[in-house]
């Protein structure tokens, strides 16, 4: 589903596209990488600021191009101050979901502060697991509001003081309401902004998109000249029980999806990280982790085991742990390598989609009463 069809905020252009845009306006070519490091290094909120442009310029590309297209309509935060989600309304009224993640820095790591965006309004694949999939696909995001939710949070550490370096964010991942893959033409272009070496020159291994299985996306990653990581989420070795819980496995089964994935790793010499979701004696069974094992048998990947949260509106529940430990160890068996990730921020409802079910909920019932 297209984008929205409101005008073009600053964001939603590459720097070729803006230098032709000033051209167009009768301004000098160098003005665009200028205005770049103003947003982009500089993290200016308003064209105000920007003190070494004429006044007029300033006036003209605030009306033409604004540099506000999301508004923070609410926020949580988890206790232990690591995590912090936001939910934005974008210009026609619709809401997103963002997510800051901060990691202490271990021995010899550097300190990490990822953002999690969205990509589309929603979602159209219904994963049963995941609140966002219940929620139907509204439309694709475009470039523009895919860059500015990491912008977002890049202001307000610098702000914070909690980053000094030029990059306050330091990774990001698609891995937010909406699959990136079928919003192929925001998705690319809003990388190639975050990378662009005249803006926030955001490196490749810093970039991590996820996808449920979209094998035409997988086939044109491995194309694409910036390498980002591949992240799949699988959450079953088999088709039987990943079509209960993942529809799209009807179109891309476990089969195709894991030869495209073979493919991808012979062309760029990158593993592949799988997320696999524990749920209850539905997919974590020691035959279950034997036949994953078996299926991705000498090929560069990493499995990432993920204790379920409870989702509002499924039956499903997490695995226990020793379920999970045994689960890792089988896969060990086979020389896969797994790491147990817990969701951080549960205590705010960090999974995607639930602080905007949250809050639409409560909408709705302050409307009716």
């Amino acid at each position: 589903m297209p984008s929205s069809s409101l005008p073009s905020t600053f964001f939603d252009l590459t720097l070729d596209e803006l230098t032709e845009r000033l051209r167009g306006m009768g301004e000098r070519s160098f003005r665009a990488k200028q205005l770049y490091h103003w947003v982009y290094r500089r993290f200016a909120e308003s064209y105000d600021e920007m003190t070494d442009l004429p006044a007029p310029l300033r006036q003209r590309l605030a009306e033409e191009m604004p540099l506000r297209s999301l508004k923070r309509v609410a926020e949580q935060e988890s206790k232990d101050g690591t995590t912090r989600k936001a939910l934005f309304r974008l210009r026609d009224g619709h809401t997103i979901e963002t997510v800051l993640m901060l990691y202490l820095p271990k021995k010899g790591s550097a300190w990490r502060r990822t953002v999690c965006v969205s990509t589309q309004v929603g979602c159209a694949l219904g994963c049963t697991f995941c609140a966002t999939g219940q929620m139907g696909l509204a439309r694709d995001l475009s470039a523009g509001e895919i860059v500015e939710q990491v912008i977002a949070f890049a202001r307000e550490l610098r702000q914070e003081g909690l980053a000094k370096e030029e990059q306050p964010v330091t990774n990001v991942v698609f891995m937010g309401m909406g699959e990136p893959f079928a919003n192929l033409d925001g998705t690319w272009k809003s990388i190639h902004v975050l990378n662009d070496k005249d803006g926030y020159a955001l490196g490749a291994r810093h970039i991590t998109i996820s996808t449920v299985g979209i094998v035409p996306g997988i086939k044109r990653l491995i194309k694409e000249k910036v390498q980002v990581n591949l992240a799949v989420s699988l959450h079953a070795p088999n088709d039987a029980v990943r079509s209960v819980i993942m529809p799209i496995n009807k179109r891309y089964p476990v089969d195709d999806l894991l030869k495209a994935c073979r493919e991808y790793v012979d062309a760029t010499h990158r593993r592949v990280f799988f997320e696999y979701l524990m749920i209850r004696d539905l997919n974590d069974s020691i035959e279950h982790a034997h036949e994953l094992g078996r299926r991705l048998y000498g090929m560069t990947c990493h499995v990432n085991l993920l204790p379920m949260n409870p989702v509002p509106g499924s039956e499903l529940r997490g695995s226990p742990p020793a379920r999970v430990q045994a689960f890792g160890e089988e896969l060990r068996k086979w020389g896969i390598r797994s790491t147990v990730r817990f969701e951080k921020g549960v205590d705010i409802q960090a999974g995607c989609g639930q602080l905007k079910t949250a809050v639409e909920r409560g909408s709705r019932k302050a409307s009716a009463s």
